[in-house]
């Protein structure tokens, strides 16, 4: 047995004793031991959780060589085919949900509940799109004017993958671009690799060569990616700025792209509601994985007759939270993901210590790692810079509002379209609120709440495309009309 197959078949073993290790590309059925190498830091401890091995550019060129090959193949096979195989792809997360599970945890920092939660859901999509087909659609059933839309793969998929959800994200990419006939190209974000490059490692031997390719990038490798000739479609999560750029490289070849952003989701909290159960679902809503959730509550607007005891509940439930590593027992918020987004966050406590009040929260002092505690806001502005941005970090900010119309106009004050929701007793009042604001979804009396069946669509600056049920699908094949 080689150095490197021993080290894969202890692999197990390593992730739960937190010993480091090289972690290599998928290309063309292979793992790619040559390249730069990246290391990936546990956020909460700022240890080195393990290396991920960049390819070079020219091995890039070969994954995306072997993927128009792979898709050749591919698109000719039957949907039944395409569906075995995903169903196998979810058997190998669902065997190995805690080597990934403490993966991620090590490498993007939140809860190992909350690791565990995000990779049993990625099965579950697999199965759910082994289920899915785009089928033809019949438009004129005379003979001699027979119509019909079809569809078709686009052909090679790049897949661009953010911090927060890597696993999660990647799965909802592949599992849409395989059942539809494409083949896929995944680069996960420069932190947050190896649960990803993990995966890849378990299904070499399962996915045809080319097929499903999974590519570890320090940042240089993502422009030459999106911007290749052979690319035919870009699925995207990430930050605004950043989709805009992948947005102008793929205009020279008018590639299709899909586009999920950032968000500033604001909660709209009437006065009828009951107070601590509201309090506490907007708690969960706001402070998920430490704040890094596009969806993520981001502001909330509070009927100024129950503000102050609304931020009583908050802040006990702040005060309640237990802050720390994610593998630690009952740890339920975990570190920023990396020093960018901790000093960004650190930028926004400052400010809100100028220009608002912080009722509790603040930098956790005691831990090693890129820690803040969950922080609640009040008598702030919505021009400042906390309210007005995407602050993804666990830090909200609590506005007061008695006008209807005046808190409308507030909520919808933002360029992001991603989600908000809307709280009262008074259902109905409330979806007449919900059908006002800008936003692509609109959750009445909830929050982060998620249907596979149903199309998550932002508007604005959160991006634009679809994900979720047939017109998710859409995103991954070219209609065609036959007449």
């Amino acid at each position: 047995m080689s150095e490197t197959s021993s080290v894969l078949a202890n692999d197990k073993t390593n992730i739960y004793v937190g010993v480091s290790r090289d972690f290599y590309s998928l290309i063309d059925g292979l793992l790619v031991q040559d390249g730069s190498k990246f290391k990936v830091v546990n956020p909460a401890t700022l240890d080195t959780v393990g290396a991920a091995i960049v390819p070079s550019v020219n091995e890039l060129h070969q994954a995306i060589y072997a993927a128009d090959r792979a898709f050749l193949a591919w698109r000719d096979e039957p949907w039944k085919m395409r569906s075995s195989l995903l169903l196998a792809l979810a058997d190998v997360v669902r065997n190995n949900v805690e080597e990934l599970a403490h993966l991620l945890t090590r490498e993007q920092g939140k809860p190992l509940q909350q690791a565990r939660d995000e990779t049993i859901s990625c099965a579950g999509f697999l199965e759910h799109c082994s289920s899915q087909e785009l089928r033809p659609v019949v438009l004129n059933e005379d003979p001699e004017a027979y119509t019909e839309q079809f569809y078709v793969p686009y052909g090679v998929v790049a897949g661009i993958v953010p911090w927060n959800f890597p696993l999660d994200v990647a799965i909802s990419k592949i599992g849409p671009a395989i059942i539809t006939g494409n083949s896929i190209i995944i680069k996960p974000a420069p932190t947050t690799p190896l649960a990803t490059l993990r995966f890849g490692e378990l299904i070499k031997d399962i996915v045809p060569p080319g097929l499903i390719q999974i590519i570890a990038d320090d940042g240089s490798l993502g422009p030459e990616l999106v911007s290749h000739p052979s690319i035919g479609k870009i699925s995207f999560t990430g930050s605004t700025a950043s989709g805009k750029a992948v947005m102008a490289s793929a205009a020279s070849g008018l590639k299709r792209v899909s586009l999920e952003l950032g968000g500033n989701d604001p909660a709209i909290v009437f006065g009828d509601v009951d107070v601590v159960r509201v309090a506490q679902a907007i708690f969960n809503a706001a402070f998920l994985n430490s704040g890094q959730v596009c969806t993520a509550i981001k502001r909330v607007y509070v009927h100024a007759g129950i503000a102050d005891r609304f931020c009583e509940c908050l802040a006990a439930l702040a005060q309640s939270a237990v802050v720390g590593d994610g593998l630690d027992d009952n740890v339920t918020v975990g570190p920023l993901q990396n020093k960018a987004q901790f000093d960004k966050v650190l930028q926004y406590l400052e400010e809100a210590e100028r220009v608002g009040r912080i009722v509790i929260g603040g930098k956790a002092p005691t831990l090693s790692g890129y820690f803040i505690n969950p922080t609640i806001v009040t008598d702030i502005s919505d021009e400042a810079s906390l309210v007005k941005d995407e602050q993804f970090g666990p830090i909200l900010p609590v506005l007061t509002f008695t006008d209807v119309d005046d808190v409308v106009r507030r909520a919808n004050g933002t360029p992001y379209g991603l989600s908000a929701s809307v709280w009262s007793a008074d259902t109905d009042r409330a979806t007449r609120i919900a059908r006002r604001l800008d936003f692509g979804t609109i959750w009445v009396n909830k929050h982060l709440e998620f249907n596979l069946d149903y199309p998550f669509s932002p508007c604005k600056e959160s991006g634009f495309g679809t994900e979720g049920g047939i017109e998710g699908l859409k995103e991954y094949a070219q209609p065609r009309l036959l007449s």
